[in-house]
């Protein structure tokens, strides 16, 4: 062999042996990695719908209190078809009240987010809108209603106990549900779309749509700059935009709408009655 062609066979197997080495420097075992995430919101809001459970199933989530972190009831359906009669409301004059008005109901939404404690780390809120048409564009500010029976900056209440029962059986993270009830004890319980969003309303197909977030809602400074923050009374107040999630703040939110039909008191359907009758 020349001596050219030996420098040269040298030469590829210094280059296999640094390559080899560089290869081998680069196996890393699998064990003992710790992954860090600066993402803080990693779960999204969504609303979740009823499921009614027998007492066994209930004891197999937690035997000493039977019961389960889920919500019970079923849900609305998203058309209140004013042909059933559990869904004929009225529009009633004066004082009077709608006997037929819908019974007390109650949504559900979760956030699985959960700090190391094994508690929730978001606090969630909610806001009722009436007659909203997110097609066009317009600020659900704009919208909002219904705040007899959801106040928008109110955070949520946890419902059910917090338990390992997700982790253990069904293998998923705790649901952290939380509750948005629509019902008034003071006109005898009860959810009055008609009368009582707040707004002027008309006979005739109208919409209700329940937005929730985990964060606080966005806000706007007197400058027109959104910013975040709660309202300040003083001069250049910050006004909540309540029911418009601040997607800057790295908020997510869901969406509920449901259809439901007004008729004018005189109507045969209506069940327009005296508060004290």
């Amino acid at each position: 062999m020349s001596e050219g062609r030996a420098r040269i066979w040298r030469a590829a197997l210094v280059a296999g042996a640094a390559a080899l080495g560089i290869g081998i420097a680069c196996l890393i075992p699998d064990r003992g990695i710790l992954v860090l995430s600066s993402d803080f919101n990693r779960s999204p809001i969504r609303f979740v719908e009823g499921i009614p459970l027998e007492p066994e199933a209930l004891c197999a989530c937690d035997p000493v209190n039977c019961q389960c972190p889920l919500p019970e009831l079923p849900a609305l359906p998203y058309y209140l078809d004013p042909e059933v009669p559990t869904y004929q409301f009225c529009i009633c004059e004066g004082d009077r009240v709608d006997t037929k008005r819908l019974p007390g109901v109650t949504l559900y939404v979760e956030d699985q987010d959960e700090r190391e404690d094994g508690s929730p780390r978001d606090t969630l809120y909610a806001a009722a809108l009436l007659d909203w048409d997110p097609t066009t564009g317009e600020s659900p500010f704009e919208y909002i209603a219904y705040r007899r029976y959801l106040d928008p900056q109110s955070e949520l209440e946890l419902i059910g106990s917090i338990s390992s029962y997700e982790n253990l059986i069904i293998k998923r993270p705790r649901p952290y549900v939380r509750e948005i009830p629509f019902n008034d004890e003071s006109i005898g319980a009860g959810f009055d779309l008609c009368n009582d969003s707040g707004r002027a309303i008309e006979p005739g197909i109208h919409t209700l749509s329940v937005i929730a977030t985990d964060r606080f809602w966005a806000s706007s400074g007197s400058d027109g700059e959104m910013t975040t923050g709660v309202d300040d009374e003083g001069p250049g107040s910050v006004v909540t935009l309540e029911g418009v999630p601040d997607i800057a703040a790295g908020a997510t939110y869901d969406i509920q709408t449901y259809v439901f039909n007004c008729f004018a008191e005189g109507d045969e359907l209506c069940g327009c009655d005296d508060p004290d009758a």
